[in-house]
């Protein structure tokens, strides 16, 4: 429309008044308004026409103009209470379609600006398909994504996806079956469900989208089917048009199988090449990787190899720096020509290894050789000598770490998130006992308190994280600035030793109670156990200059803002285990604990039945049996280590085996405590992490603790100690008949008999 025109309708329109009929005039204020709004961009302008229509006038329209007004204030001027405002004016009355567009622009302030997730549900709900199919297909997405990102609860955030249809709204469809398929992929590890929802995504419906999905849909038939064919087929649907980032990563992943199972090195080396910086920075750098490989281990074209490696910045990803930098120091010693060079990469790669859970080796294997310095990197350096325990210490150590996995895994509890068994497996919950005053601050008002981890040095219990590492003659160092922080729970729910040692209050034992979570309150991704990059970017020791043969230390800190919150964190099973016999027990539900739970539904010989199959299914045996096969090897490795006359040189060389088995360290209790049946939540970071409480005053000096998140939504049952006073059970009732919880939590009154 050209401007003329523009001016000559302004002029018209402004003409009509009231007198003209107020229909007219709201309507006629309206299109003034829009016209300054979309055409002239004069958003003052605007809002004084759309302030001048009352419900009055027109309802229809006053909500239109309420609506356009919120979105003023949102989109122009950021006065989100102001906007706020606005859309509250809106009743499903006036306008059923603007009613629900402004619920849902209320629902992603409380979302994006306010953070109140609680508040953005109750608008979202407000909007219905008959209201407005489109804008009720984005509310269901956004409250999936709220019960996926925020509140964990995934039975939830799907029943939500699963009200879009594509006939709603094809875009938001789309990314509801992503989110679909993340929760089968990553949570529910049902794979053929989470590729079937991946299928439903099309080009057509979402370009970007789609791409993620061909891309996770690469990923199963990768890491899961092993079908390289079919990966491949799927990566290559996928185009830099669609989504460039998704795009850089589809084409790593191609170069990845030619050249690790294809082992055709010249199609892998194109892949590779396709992906540029621009297009995704940290995948761009795993290309360089990929290709600096190529030219090290299969052409030996050395220099080609180095130009790759250099390019990998520690800005770039300073896990890969590290692997690069440990990579060049073996070209520079290869080529025997850059001596000085290969020393320096070699402790570049100390200054810069992180502990991790993928590549905790790295770490200790950087350090130990950063412990050799003062004795190998002298004038008369022996090359053939540094390579032999350079490969001694990496092999040994690399080992040592994947056997320390192998138990962790083991240990991971992860039937107690598995959707494939019933409502009714044995290991459905656990029990964390604690104070009522604890349970009090957990639930109180409109702020409670958080679950809390608690740092394992300061413990009641003296042989606390020593059992193992007694056993393997190394000692665990109270200066080490890695800690470790948990929460314990037991597979016995109303259990009398327990409510006789947790949770009494004014010494009267039994007088504690038992909080039963359920599986929500806990994750599967067993990474999350150690916080790898507070850890990698604190107080790594590191080499600055090698000038007359003095060696000068530099402690590096690096700051790094916390989200000051945990994702939700894995569950393992203790090992009882005694050191002067070598007996070993798991962790499991106790016998009487099925009778409690059944003893009203149930015959004694059902239950027994119960008993033996969970026995059964838990093959105790045979995980003991590997367990101690992998105890038996780690003793052996820790021996040849701890024999070594060149590492028996390095001070710290205790501090640093300790942390091969620190993952499994807090797992492993004497066995003289088995009737606890205790399983554990871990978590494993630097002593400077930000999501440590710091004391706020003198008394608490003692205690250190991580929070982890809010519990009552994810509590099933409370416990009442067999001596628990009256009033906590009445204070509880109150508390959760008031709520109007949509499940409802049973409090149970414990009667073991106590003497």
């Amino acid at each position: 429309m050209e401007e003329k025109d523009i001016d000559q309708q302004i002029e018209e329109l402004s003409k009509i008044t009231r007198e003209d009929g107020k229909e007219t005039y709201a309507k006629a204020q309206f299109k003034l308004g829009n016209i300054y709004r979309k055409i002239k961009h004069d958003y003052d302008q605007a809002e004084a026409f759309y302030l001048n229509i009352t419900k009055e006038d027109n309802p229809e329209v006053y909500a239109e103009a309420q609506l356009n007004l919120g979105n003023i204030y949102v989109d122009i001027k950021h006065e989100y209470d102001k906007a706020e405002a606005f859309y509250l004016n809106i009743t499903k009355e006036d306008n059923p379609e603007v009613y629900a567009g402004a619920q849902l622009n209320l629902g992603n302030i409380y979302v994006d600006i306010k953070h109140e997730y609680d508040q953005a549900e109750a608008f979202y709900l407000n909007i219905t398909k008959e209201d407005n199919p489109e804008v009720y297909a984005d509310a269901q997405l956004n409250l999936g994504d709220i019960y996926l990102d925020i509140k964990h609860e995934y039975d939830q955030a799907e029943a939500f996806y699963l009200n879009i249809s594509k006939e709603d709204n094809p875009k938001v469809y789309a990314k509801a079956q992503s989110g679909l398929g993340y929760i089968y992929f990553d949570i529910k590890h049902d794979y053929d469900q989470a590729e079937a929802f991946y299928l439903n995504i099309t080009k057509e419906d979402n370009p970007e989208v789609y791409a993620e999905a061909q891309l996770n849909l690469g990923n199963i038939y990768v890491d899961i089917k092993h079908e390289y064919d079919q990966a491949e087929a799927f990566y290559l649907n996928i185009t830099k048009e669609d989504n460039p980032e998704i795009y850089a990563d589809a084409q790593l992943n191609l170069g990845n199988i030619y050249l690790f199972t294809k082992q055709d090195y010249d199609k892998a080396e194109a892949f590779y090449f396709k992906i540029t910086q621009e297009d995704n920075p940290e995948t761009y750098v795993k290309a360089q990787i990929g290709l600096g490989y190529i030219y090290f281990n299969k052409t030996r074209d050395y220099d080609q190899a180095e130009a790759f490696y250099s390019k990998i910045t520690k800005e770039d990803n300073p896990e890969i720096y590290t692997h690069a930098q440990d990579i060049l120091g073996e070209i520079y010693t290869e080529k025997i020509k850059k001596e000085t060079q290969a020393i320096n990469c070699f402790l570049l790669a100390s200054k810069i290894e992180s502990y991790s859970n993928r590549y905790p080796y790295q770490y200790i294997c950087a350090q130990l050789i950063l412990g050799l310095k003062p004795n190998y990197f002298k004038h008369d350096f022996n090359e053939k000598k540094f390579n032999e325990l350079k490969d001694f210490i990496y092999n040994k150590i690399e080992n040592l770490c994947n056997l320390t996995n192998n138990i962790k895994n083991i240990l991971f509890i992860s039937n107690i998130l598995d959707n494939k068994y019933s409502e009714k497996q044995p290991e459905r919950r656990v029990a964390h006992y604690t104070k009522p005053a604890v349970l009090f601050n957990l639930l109180k008002g409109e702020n409670p308190s958080k679950f809390r981890l608690n740092i394992v040095d300061f413990m009641n219990d003296p042989s606390e994280n020593q059992v193992l590492t007694s056993w393997l003659n190394i000692s665990n160092h109270p200066d080490n600035e890695i800690k470790s922080f948990l929460a314990s729970f037991s597979f016995n729910h109303n259990c009398l030793n327990q409510f006789r040692l947790y949770g009494n209050e004014d010494n009267i034992i039994g007088s504690g109670i038992s909080i039963a979570f359920n599986k929500n309150f806990f994750g599967l991704d067993t990474k999350r156990s150690i916080n790898n990059e507070i850890i990698s970017l604190h107080s790594i020791k590191s080499i600055k200059s090698f000038e007359n043969k003095q060696v000068k230390l530099e402690t590096e800190q690096i700051e790094i803002k916390s989200a000051n919150t945990l994702y939700p964190l894995p569950l393992y099973r203790c090992l009882y285990f005694d050191p002067e016999t070598e007996y070993m027990a798991l962790a499991k539900r106790n016998k009487q604990s099925f009778y409690l739970e059944n003893k009203n539904e149930k015959i004694p010989e059902d239950i027994d039945n119960e008993w033996n199959e969970y026995i059964k299914t838990l093959d105790e045996p045979e995980k003991i049996r590997c367990i101690r096969d992998n105890l038996e090897k780690i003793k052996g490795l820790i021996k040849e280590l701890l024999d070594n006359s060149e590492l028996q040189k390095i001070s710290n060389l205790d501090e640093l085996l300790s942390l091969a088995v620190l993952p499994i360290s807090c797992l492993i209790k004497h066995a003289a405590f088995e009737d606890e049946d205790e399983c554990r939540m871990i978590y494993i970071t630097h002593i400077a992490d930000d999501n440590i409480v710091e004391p706020q005053d003198y008394q608490s000096t003692n205690s250190l603790y991580v929070e982890y998140t809010h519990v009552e939504e994810y509590i099933d049952n409370i416990y009442l100690g067999p001596q628990c006073k009256i009033q906590h059970k009445i204070w509880l009732q109150n508390h959760f008949k008031k709520k109007q919880r949509k499940k409802e939590i049973k409090l149970i009154k414990s009667e073991m008999p106590l003497r």
